[in-house]
């Protein structure tokens, strides 16, 4: 099916498929055991185990999560044992060749919970185990294809070649006569006069290898990742007189003088590379100094925003009944779900500590999910504050060394608690005590690659299986959570209504901009907005502008001719940028310069229309010249650290104003900050998605929350074209119950979750004629399958155009599936994979909860 979404294991020839029943530890005690092999590659044929031998000097050796070397048909592949039998198969078994890593990647406690993952987000069991295996560790066969020594010899002339062939040979020599095999697939495509197909290529170089022009290379990749050591030099622990040493030593080798030394004030071993290697190898040769191999640990640096308390605060009355519940769970290590509903400020993050506390005194572990890589630096400070070098961090803006070492820390009991984004769910923590999932309502939890599965269900699961506690936060919870909670569907509710020390809630004053004449250089401030940060400028408080749109214009207009620089590879227009000075798109990052002239008319009236954070900043430089402006987007975290050096900035006072997008709505707990402006309160209030109402209630509530958090009372001002909207009313009155009501009419109306389970169907292809027939041979499928368009416990929607409707050079089409039960939609989709079978050239992506419709 082209790179689809979903798979579903077939039995085929050569392997035998795992079963529920089957042992999951090494029997390696019987005389007739075999291995059950994944093979590394994403293929649905090969999405199964395969047996082979395991050789006796391997015996002692091979356990689950054992990467290996195996043959495969002609080649020699890469696979992960995930199991065992003593059932030999009827067909002649081949042996593993070798073992790739000392230890096992991964046990059977992580084997399962992916096969959990792959069975409920409809993915390949080997996509799944990529999240529980270590980061930076994957290796893989790769191919290159290399000009023969006879043939360099042979003059050009002489070659019989096609033009395909020719195409290929002369790509081969403008490259150095070798090239990586998916490489010169790729650049042959892009200079073809006509379009290639893969196949039609590797044809071409099979042609060329078969005439001896060209050869093959097989090797096996390095990981990215590894332990990285290094050597240092030490004294020898003999009783010597050094003081003699030294003396004897400066007359006739002083360097090596100078070495013993300085190994002797140091008083520990010193780095090789630091010291003469020269004289380290002549005093290791004397005996007097010996050398090792010491590994380096490659710790994450992310300090906290400033001051922050290492003890436990005594506990309100609200967080202490909230924490007796998790005691007494953790105690008995028992499952149980609590969603703590907290108004912004209420203490939720020093209840996550005080339960964390009282978890590890039971000799248990912890994780703690956090949405946005912007929100670790706050939350690493205070956690770090409390329990030290207990912790460790996994995100993806470490590098892959210290994704590694962390991930290894964690595996051998030296961190016991986990922050981290959502990958981290999956890190493998020992004896897990509890789970916590801070702004459980975000989507960022939600994995929009294969395997794309939410890390929210998958917390609830991975606490399940470990009797752990999963405890989830938010002052906006998702209305499924919500909703579960108050019907006591397996989720128990847990309020914090008030915020610490009882201090007020911001009034939250909406500014119609229907009535109001926008102000200030460029036009994009009301009044009031505008008095009120200079009134903050005036008194030495800090302010935060929230747009959730980034760059400069949202899209650049000819006004002669009304024509809009768009993508030509997605359905959008394209943002410009300042700093650049290009136009750019964000789904497929394809730019340009602004162009001079119109390209449809040639006129002259390029004019840049919309509103986005870096105009925003702009403008409000050129609005308060003596203020500080400090910007936070995508564009200005691209930085490896930058996220925290934004913040700290920012919370040490070296910024006055702070504008940014959806990373600052929430978390941020800033003393200084009495001014939150919201500056178009409705971008994505109508966007196509059943979840926009709740997302602008949720963005306007918890940025509003970022104000008056400490003495100083806060204000937020909202500017909207929508005042009379029920999600910008409610979310001005800080009333989830009010929100909660109207919203959930309208999802049980038009049977949205929580009332129903979901998945998106994705079809795309460049030919936007082959995608639409895939999505109506799936809608016959469904339909002979018997599950209906709007109608039965199963049901459908669709196909339609999506909503984006190009993205990257693929015309997209959807369809919606809904199901009173996970079990049932899981089988629905399997089944209509099953029953698509071949789909050509398009890409059938499956997505189950999703939380982008777009």
């Amino acid at each position: 099916m082209g790179a689809a979404g979903c798979s579903r294991p077939a039995a085929g020839e050569g392997g035998t498929l795992n079963s529920p029943s089957q042992p999951q530890g090494n029997l390696l005690g019987s005389d007739e055991t075999y291995a059950q092999v994944l093979i590394d590659r994403a293929a649905r044929a090969v999405d199964r185990p395969f047996t082979y031998k395991i050789p006796s000097r391997l015996a002692e050796r091979v356990a689950i999560g054992s990467r290996v070397l195996v043959p495969f048909g002609p080649q020699k592949l890469v696979g992960d044992v995930v199991g065992f039998t003593d059932q030999a198969p009827p067909a002649k078994l081949k042996s593993i060749i070798k073992l790739l890593d000392e230890q096992p990647l991964f046990g059977a406690e992580q084997l399962d919970l992916a096969r959990w993952v792959a069975q409920r987000y409809c993915c390949s069991l080997r996509e799944a185990l990529r999240l529980v295996i270590p980061p930076g560790v994957s290796r893989s066969r790769f191919t290159t294809v290399t000009i023969t020594d006879e043939c360099q010899r042979v003059e050009p002339e002489q070659l019989s070649q096609t033009p395909r062939q020719s195409q290929v040979f002369d790509l081969l020599q403008a490259t150095g006569g070798e090239e990586d095999l998916d490489n010169l697939v790729q650049r042959t495509q892009q200079t073809a006069d006509s379009k290639l197909s893969r196949a039609a290529v590797l044809s071409a170089v099979r042609s060329l290898e078969e005439k001896g022009l060209v050869e093959k290379r097989r090797g096996l990749s390095r990981p990215t990742a590894s332990r990285r050591t290094q050597q240092v030099a030490r004294l020898c622990n003999d009783d010597i007189d050094w003081a003699q040493v030294i003396e004897e030593l400066s007359a006739i080798a002083p360097r090596q003088a100078e070495v013993v030394r300085a190994l002797i004030e140091a008083d520990r071993p010193i780095p090789v590379a630091e010291l003469s290697r020269s004289a380290v190898t002549a005093l290791t040769n004397k005996g007097l100094v010996r050398v090792s191999e010491q590994r380096i640990q490659r710790i994450p640096h992310e300090p906290g925003l400033g001051n922050v308390d290492a003890e436990a605060l005594p506990p309100t009355q609200a967080q202490d009944r909230i924490l007796q519940h998790v005691y007494e769970a953790v105690q008995a290590h028992r499952y149980e779900a609590l969603l703590l509903h907290g108004v912004t400020a209420s203490g939720k993050t020093e209840v996550y500590l005080q339960a964390i506390e009282a978890v590890r005194a039971e000799g248990r572990s912890a994780i703690v999910l956090v949405p946005e890589i912007a929100l670790t630096p706050q939350m690493v400070g205070r956690f770090r504050a409390r329990f030290g070098d207990s912790l460790a961090l996994l995100h993806s803006a470490l590098s892959a060394g210290e994704r590694y070492d962390e991930w290894e820390r964690v595996q051998r009991g030296e961190a016991d608690i986990v922050i981290g984004a959502r990958s981290a769910i999956f890190a493998p923590c020992q004896e897990l005590g509890i789970v916590v999932v801070d702004e459980e309502h975000e989507h960022a939890y939600k994995q929009e690659s294969a395997p794309r599965y939410l890390a929210t269900s998958v917390a609830a699961e991975r606490a399940r299986r470990s009797n752990a506690v999963l405890l989830m936060g938010s002052a906006t919870p998702s209305l499924e959570a919500y909703y579960r909670a108050s019907h006591e569907d397996g989720l128990s509710l847990m309020t914090l209504p008030e915020r610490i020390d009882s201090r007020p809630l911001p009034p939250v004053e909406i500014i119609d901009l229907r009535t109001e004449t926008l102000m200030g250089k460029g036009g994009s401030f009301s009044q009031m907005m505008l008095e009120a940060i200079a009134d903050r400028l005036a008194r030495g408080e800090q302010t935060i502008l929230f747009l959730n749109r980034r760059g400069f214009s949202t899209f650049v207009m000819c006004r002669d001719c009304g024509y809009v620089l768009r993508c030509p590879n997605c359905a959008v227009s394209l943002t410009y940028h300042h700093g650049s000075r290009r136009m750019r798109c964000h789904h497929c990052d394809y730019s340009l310069p602004v162009p001079d002239l119109c390209p449809n008319c040639e006129g002259y009236e390029i004019g840049f229309y919309g509103l986005g954070t870096e105009r925003v900043t702009d403008q409000i430089e050129r609005e308060f010249a003596g203020a500080t402006v400090a910007r936070m987007d995508r564009d200005t975290v691209s930085r490896k650290g930058a996220y925290g050096d934004i913040l700290r900035s920012f919370a040490r006072g070296e910024a006055d104003i702070l504008v940014g997008t959806q990373m600052i709505a929430k978390g941020l707990d800033l003393a200084n900050v009495t001014l939150v402006g919201v500056l178009n309160a409705d971008v994505g209030l109508y966007t196509p998605d059943f979840r926009a109402a709740e997302r602008t209630f949720q963005l306007v509530t918890q940025v509003a929350g970022r104000a008056g958090r400490a003495e100083k009372p806060g204000e937020v001002l909202v500017q909207t074209y929508n005042p009379d909207h029920y999600a910008i009313v409610t979310a001005q009155k800080h009333d989830y119950a009010a929100f909660y009501e109207q919203e959930i009419r309208a999802r049980r109306h038009n049977l949205y979750p929580p009332f129903v389970e979901l998945a998106n169907l994705v079809f795309q292809d460049e030919d936007e004629e082959s995608a639409l027939n895939t999505a109506r041979q799936a809608a016959v499928c469904l339909q002979d399958m018997g599950v209906f368009f709007k109608k039965g416990d199963v049901q459908f929607l669709g196909p339609a155009p999506a909503p984006l409707h190009k993205l990257r050079g693929r015309y997209r089409y959807q369809m919606l599936l809904k199901a009173a039960d996970m079990e049932r939609l899981n089988q629905t989709v399997r089944n209509l994979v099953e029953a698509l079978a071949d789909t050509g050239s398009t890409q059938v992506v499956c997505d189950v909860e999703p939380m982008d419709m777009m």
